[in-house]
């Protein structure tokens, strides 16, 4: 099931008379979404637990990390602009994920003038579409998403529109779009539709409404069985649009830069395993495989209704489909590594079926052995 995309929060009385509702997920012109902060430093109040604690106030926030150094390089900006401010209805947060203990030591040597949020949790993150740091939401005094300005183009003319309620963020005729080949993407949100494709490359991934089991059989190359955990049971349970994206020289860094986006949009963490587990083993059959063609570049996988259509891949999307129709772990040991193109109808659950129309239509079959699985578990 996906999750619900709003929380109903009172924010006062529109022009309807009825009271608007805070979405989830940060956007211009909108009500800022749900806010927590469970530490402040430099500030008057040691937390923050809504937007009525900052009401009628402008609000500057600003996502950064002492490892990250444009936030450090933009620290001295951001403390001239609230000492400038200062007296006047602005507030400058500066939120963070890592602990209080290291936030202290590195303002011993970086004093900062506004508010400082050790610790904050995943869901503000998620919430503001925090994807890299140095991130800059911009609140009006009504508490509405005015902007989200990129790193460096904050300036106290904006900040006075902000106060005065008639903040325009500045048009750009022709917005310079870089073509140069990615250094590095992670994008990940709630998926748009129903319906789910995938695109895979070496160092690549771009798909929509694909659930985290799928994303974490990229990362991890061969996994098995999942071990979820309570509090990580929703999120698993979900559809994600997500893209990643990396030079193909970095592509033995995939996986690092997968699970640390996922641990800081999601608050999720993974882990690899391995256990000893009756299991269902796919192999070739005499003659086999037949009707997969080979190909030279990774393509998609698609399902339409019942049938799995691979445009360009190994086994591992049929193993994914079997898995899930069988419940039980489906190991691929036919040693073809890919990319192929072919499709196969997933029409029964039942393993001598499925048997049977995979030795038909792909020359492969199932054999259920006793072998040591790839368990990934995933939790909070």
């Amino acid at each position: 099931m996906k999750k619900a995309l709003f929380l109903a929060l009172l924010l006062g009385a529109a022009c309807s008379g009825r009271p608007q509702e805070r979405p989830a997920l940060a956007k211009a012109g909108f009500p800022a979404p749900d806010i927590s902060l469970p530490k402040l430093l430099n500030a008057p109040v040691k937390s923050l637990s809504g937007w009525e604690d900052l009401r009628g106030k402008a609000v500057v926030l600003e996502f950064w990390a002492t490892w990250c150094d444009p936030c450090v390089d933009a620290i001295p900006g951001f403390n001239r602009l609230a000492e400038r401010f200062a007296g006047r209805p602005v507030v400058f947060i500066h939120v963070t994920d890592e602990s209080e203990a290291d936030v202290r030591a590195f303002l011993k040597g970086h004093p900062m003038s506004g508010w400082v949020a050790p610790e904050a949790g995943a869901d503000v993150f998620k919430a503001f579409r925090v994807f890299g740091r140095p991130h800059t939401v911009l609140v009006g005094p009504d508490g509405v998403v005015a902007a989200f300005p990129r790193p460096g183009e904050l300036t106290a003319d904006m900040i006075m529109e902000l106060l005065a309620g008639r903040y325009v963020p500045a048009a750009s005729a022709a917005p310079a779009v870089s073509t140069a080949q990615a250094l590095g993407e992670f994008y990940i949100a709630p998926a748009a539709s129903a319906s789910g494709t995938a695109q895979y490359g070496p160092a690549s991934l771009e798909a929509t409404g694909m659930p985290l089991e799928y994303a974490l059989e990229w990362v991890f190359g061969k996994v098995d069985r999942f071990d979820v955990k309570p509090g990580a049971s929703a999120d698993m349970a979900a559809t994600y649009d997500i893209r990643l994206r990396l030079p193909e020289s970095r592509a033995a860094f995939r996986k690092e830069f997968f699970l640390k986006g996922l641990e800081s949009a999601l608050g999720l963490k993974a882990a690899r395993l391995e256990r000893e587990a009756e299991v269902y083993v796919l192999r070739k059959a005499p003659g086999g495989p037949s009707n997969v063609r080979p190909r030279r570049d990774y393509g998609g996988a698609d399902m339409k209704g019942a049938v799995l259509e691979v445009r360009g891949a190994s086994f591992a999307p049929l193993v994914s489909r079997l898995r899930e129709a069988l419940g039980r772990p489906v190991l691929d040991e036919t040693g073809a590594a890919g990319p192929y193109e072919y499709d196969f109808e997933l029409a029964s659950a039942d393993p001598g079926t499925l048997d049977r129309q995979l030795q038909r239509r792909l020359g492969l079959r199932l054999d259920l052995l006793k072998r040591r699985i790839a368990v990934v578990e995933v939790s909070r």
